[in-house]
């Protein structure tokens, strides 16, 4: 990884306590829904690669898949061994503390019929090299699924969020950006760049989705939290989460791949 597990382990408080809010539970509701329309109707082995306090793949054992979790923060790792033993789901479980970069090591054998690596990438120095390790540890026909910040949305996070019209002029083109969750610079980048690479890593494209296409843009937190306007909010992002070219302007891209 390109960030230092530190500043994992030290915003740990700050990662449960944003992932509680619903514009965040949002975010993997409709990732995992996304998914689901891939997977095939039978027990399935998942690794959640790069997986923190599993809060992706927990869903998933709940529909009876064994998961692998794996994460080089001992924070993230020890939030995700408590919400499992929470949930009752320590049967289904294995967890390893490891670089996503070097999953190569742990898994030297393609074994995983699921791989998720959700949140990750823009963390990483070396894209094409982590997706051909992650290639690696799927069987044949196994599915990946990346979701990733979209580099399109800096500018537009920038003018609405923070509302600085200048720095929001200035970062047309960008890909850096300061991650105000961890407070660690990313790098960010489209889905078309990021299905460019799949080839090469022995992947092939299946579908690309858009997360949050337009909450991140709308209203205010205040705003958003009244139960009766978050629910029409939920209705239009499931509505717009495939369609183009809403997709293009999502806060967040998934692409869902298979190896060849």
């Amino acid at each position: 990884m390109n960030t230092p597990h530190s500043v994992f382990d030290e915003s740990i408080d700050r990662w449960i306590t944003e992932n509680d809010l619903p514009w965040m539970q949002l975010k993997t509701e409709i990732g995992l829904s996304n998914l689901r329309k891939h997977l095939p109707h039978k027990p399935l082995h998942i690794l959640d690669a790069g997986g923190g306090s599993g809060v992706d793949s927990i869903s998933l054992a709940r529909d009876g898949h064994r998961i692998d979790l794996a994460d080089y923060s001992e924070e993230m790792l020890k939030a995700a061994k408590a919400n499992v033993a929470r949930e009752r789901l320590a049967d289904k479980f294995r967890f390893h503390a490891v670089d996503v970069t070097e999953i190569d090591r742990t898994f030297p054998q393609p074994r995983f019929d699921v791989v998720l690596c959700h949140n990750v990438l823009q963390y990483v120095a070396d894209v094409p090299c982590l997706l051909s390790k992650l290639s690696t540890v799927l069987l044949p026909g196994g599915i990946l699924s990346l979701i990733s910040p979209n580099r399109y949305c800096i500018p537009y996070a920038t003018a609405f969020l923070e509302k600085d019209l200048d720095k929001a002029l200035g970062q047309i083109d960008a890909r850096m950006y300061q991650n105000r969750m961890f407070h660690a610079t990313v790098t960010e980048y489209s889905a078309e760049e990021m299905r460019a690479m799949l080839p090469n890593a022995g992947l092939a494209f299946d579908a690309g989705y858009g997360i949050r296409c337009l909450s991140d843009y709308w209203g205010d937190n205040e705003t958003k939290s009244n139960p009766e306007v978050w629910e029409k909010i939920k209705r239009l992002e499931y509505a717009l989460t495939e369609k183009y070219p809403y997709t293009l302007l999502a806060r967040f891209w998934q692409i869902v791949a298979h190896k060849i």
